[in-house]
């Protein structure tokens, strides 16, 4: 039987690698039906979206009704941790109570809710003392309001869809952004535009990138294949284990079949590391940028939050490792739209 899959989000760099690895093949469209959501970007979207405030709940539960899908793989959030403390409130409603409405309503059809969480869930050490790798089942102890929104909107799907399955990724990049901005990866690529300032002899202004903090850039292609992995897998991995998820966060305790998986790629790099790369993958001079040992202003950001994959191999059964794209080829693929924008080269 099709499977009905309702991707929210799905204009975002995820949500569309999810959508179109879904909708490509002949072999997942005779397993899935998808159906996008988007706000902002949906008008004109190709594939089709469906738009869809996920601050209205009258619209959430509207839809939910009209589609009934058996599966709900909840992208959309607000993910920039300065965009969240300047307004949590605004942030809370889209990660966390829309995420309760949506999880309510696959319980009341009985859906499956896959959540995308994020690494901020830990604070790298800096109030626990634990340090990475971090595990499915390790505390989180987010130290800022996004972490603290995704890790709320984690126990709120839990304690409202028996069915629920939780993706924490670390920070994403994807090869088809039309705009820098749209990655806090690719972003730090600004540094090497042609565009970016220059003193008044002409000369690049000095740029200082972070290279305190260290991040695990994953390509949505591969975080996409394993949504895709666990979608196949999801009945096996939701078998009720009988065990009672108790989060102190909540008033509730429920029994659960929840299960938490993460994915992330194994290479890690500092922000400065990474657009001396870029640099080297694009011929671009980056003898202007230099690297800043200090924590970056704005929300407080962990040192170094990095996910533990291996409980996600075993549970599907690889006796491998899932191979991920290399930063240098991933970047390389994803910086190409942005060729012409880049300063002269170092040639």
């Amino acid at each position: 039987m099709i499977q009905k899959v309702l991707v929210t989000g799905a204009s975002g760099m995820l949500g569309r690698s999810i959508l179109k690895l879904l909708t490509t093949s002949k072999e997942n469209r005779d397993k899935y039906e998808c159906i996008g959501t988007g706000l902002s970007r949906a008008e004109g979207s190709q594939p089709p979206l469906v738009k869809l405030d996920l601050l209205d709940s009258f619209a959430i539960n509207k839809l939910m009704d009209q589609i009934k899908p058996n599966i709900v793989i909840h992208c959309a959030a607000e993910r920039r941790p300065d965009r969240v403390s300047q307004n949590p409130n605004l942030a809370n409603a889209l990660n966390v109570t829309s995420t309760g409405i949506l999880a309510e309503q696959c319980e009341r059809i009985n859906a499956t809710i896959i959540y995308i969480s994020t690494d901020y869930v830990f604070d790298g050490g800096i109030v626990t003392n634990v340090m990475p790798p971090y595990y499915p089942d390790s505390d989180p102890s987010p130290i800022n309001e996004y972490g603290k929104s995704k890790w709320e909107g984690e126990i709120v799907a839990r304690n409202n869809c028996n069915k629920t399955i939780i993706v924490r990724v670390p920070v994403l990049y994807a090869t088809d952004c039309q705009d820098l901005g749209e990655s806090a990866s690719l972003v730090v690529a600004k540094a090497l535009q042609a565009s970016s300032d220059s003193d008044s002899t002409g000369s690049r202004k000095i740029v200082k990138a972070d290279d305190w903090g260290l991040r695990f850039p994953t390509l949505v292609d591969d975080v996409a294949s394993v949504v895709q992995l666990l979608l196949d897998a999801k009945d096996d991995l939701l078998v009720d284990r009988g065990e009672t998820q108790t989060q102190t966060q909540s008033k509730t305790q429920s029994k659960t079949k929840a299960r938490c998986f993460h994915v992330s790629s194994p290479e890690s790099c500092t922000k400065y590391q990474l657009v001396k790369l870029m640099g080297e993958i694009m011929n671009v001079d980056t003898s202007h940028v230099l690297a800043d040992s200090e924590p970056p202003e704005g929300a407080v950001r962990p040192k170094n939050t990095q996910l533990d994959c291996s409980g996600t191999w075993e549970a599907l059964g690889m006796i491998k490792p899932y191979e991920f794209v290399s930063l240098r080829e991933g970047m390389a693929k994803a910086l190409e739209h942005f060729k012409g924008t880049m300063a002269m080269s170092t040639s």
